[in-house]
């Protein structure tokens, strides 16, 4: 992946992109989905992969109802 982030975010032209994939060995569906957001947000930079919400977390509301209990102990 460090190849094709490279050559996306220098701008070397790839003429052949399923050519390119199949000598490096990169998914075309990655290459394209790589190259929009190099496009789009103009450098390459590594992402977080912790999710956005916990679904097992526990409701806000009942945070709040157990801080009030306790303070009445």
């Amino acid at each position: 992946m460090k190849l094709l982030d490279a050559t996306l975010q220098v701008g070397v032209p790839i003429e052949n992109v399923a050519e390119w994939c199949r000598v490096n060995g990169v998914e075309p569906r990655t290459f394209y989905r790589h190259r929009a957001r190099v496009a789009a947000e103009g450098v390459w930079t590594e992402r977080s992969r912790r999710p956005h919400v916990s679904p097992s977390a526990t409701p806000e509301w009942l945070v709040e109802r157990i801080v009030a209990l306790r303070e009445q102990l």
